[in-house]
């Protein structure tokens, strides 16, 4: 996963900033002395440094998903925060301004990576969302990651969800609820079940209208669905023009 994040950088910066391909090089090698040296180009180097899990972007609840054709259920996926240092590497001062000036826009221009830059694995995911480090964030000792080469840096985080591939099949959409109440102030307690059927209507010009049975009234609602107080062989009918009709099934919801 982390190689494509590193792709998805390196497409955004390059058609950004721009950064061409012919003149200047992106690396996320480590820009110690040694990888400094052997340095023949311009070049951008984008160093992750740190991986934490987010707390600033955690979701709660359950999602509903379609993966490989089935519905499930997951937790929402986990956040990470990838956090790099970018630094521009030339033998000219003005270029390495230059360079760092466009990253900078560009991060600052984006709240994320467009989806365009995102490679075909992580377009289901979430948007990679594209962050510059801001005051008194923590920051790496560059002392150590420069190897004592002083060097200004961009600080970007990358907030990424992460599949866990972690989830349950999520169980057919309820269709009928059954309430049971029991008198017992009574010599010989009885029950009585009421059933309440699940309906769908296809036209969307039902929605709003009124939905009556023997045994009582509700309306459709914006996703064209309704709840409803009914029994076995009561007749629905939805308030369209012209009335629509339907007989409650022995068992399961009905469909118009």
């Amino acid at each position: 996963m982390l190689h494509l994040i590193d792709a998805a950088l390196e497409s955004f910066l390059r058609a950004t900033v721009p950064l061409s391909a012919q003149d200047v090089d992106v690396s996320f090698e480590a820009p110690d002395r040694d990888w400094s040296a052997k340095l023949t180009r311009p070049t951008v180097s984008v160093f992750l440094w740190d991986i934490r899990r987010s707390t600033r972007h955690e979701q709660a609840g359950v999602e509903e998903v379609e993966v490989g054709g089935r519905l499930v259920r997951r937790l929402p996926l986990p956040r990470v925060e990838l956090r790099y240092v970018l630094t521009a590497w030339t033998s000219d001062h003005g270029d390495e301004r230059a360079l760092l000036a466009g990253a900078m826009r560009s991060v600052l221009a984006h709240g994320e990576i467009p989806v365009t830059y995102v490679p075909d694995p992580l377009r289901d995911l979430p948007a990679l969302r594209l962050l510059m480090d801001r005051t008194n964030d923590d920051q790496p000792d560059f002392g150590t990651t420069l190897d004592g080469q002083l060097r200004p840096g961009i600080g970007l985080t990358v907030v990424a969800p992460v599949d866990t591939d972690a989830y349950t099949p999520a169980g057919p959409p309820v269709e009928v609820l059954e309430l049971a109440t029991v008198r017992t102030d009574v010599a010989e307690p009885s029950s009585s079940a009421v059933r309440r059927v699940a309906g769908e209507v296809a036209d969307p010009a039902a929605v709003g209208t009124l939905v009556v049975s023997p045994r009582g009234s509700t309306t459709v609602n914006t996703a064209g669905r309704f709840v409803i107080a009914a029994a076995t062989g009561d007749e629905l009918v939805i308030g369209t023009e012209p009335p629509l009709t339907v007989t409650v099934p022995v068992e399961g919801g009905v469909r118009v």
